[in-house]
């Protein structure tokens, strides 16, 4: 590999190109995590609005017609939908994982098979989510499992 980086005030915006042969698993690892760093979305907490990086955004959750956003130790409100979530993450580390529920993989401690059909998602700040058993087959490809 080979990693070039042309730094020069005449640049007038960022942009990465990715020259392969063929794009394995950590190289799509990789493109996910770029699209991650350049998409944000906004979310809204005690009347004011905040920008957050889909790098730190554990989860979105839909309860009551809401979405949620839920970082690290944070929770925000969402104006987007999660079938909208879903069309504009679908190349990255995001992935349905129930009805109402939307997981960043690259969050994900563990997960284990459960009795039912379904899994169970340890994530690193120490919550926990349940695959249904209709997403478990997706999750563990996206997962290589």
């Amino acid at each position: 590999m080979k990693l070039i980086i042309d730094q020069s005030l005449e640049n007038k915006e960022l942009e990465i190109t990715i020259k392969c042969n063929l794009i394995d698993p950590k190289l799509e690892k990789l493109i996910s995590q770029i699209r991650l760093y350049f998409f944000s979305i906004v979310g809204r907490k005690d009347g004011e609005s905040f920008p957050i990086q889909l790098e730190d955004v554990y989860y979105f959750e839909s309860i009551d017609d809401k979405t949620f956003t839920y970082c690290e130790k944070t929770v925000y409100e969402c104006d987007l939908k999660l079938y909208e979530l879903e069309n504009q993450l679908g190349d990255t580390s995001f992935i349905r994982i129930s009805k109402s529920c939307i997981l960043n993989t690259l969050k994900l401690k563990s997960v284990k098979a459960l009795l039912n059909g379904k899994m169970e998602a340890s994530l690193l700040n120490g919550e926990k989510q349940i695959i249904n058993r209709h997403y478990v087959k997706a999750i563990k490809r996206k997962l290589n499992i």
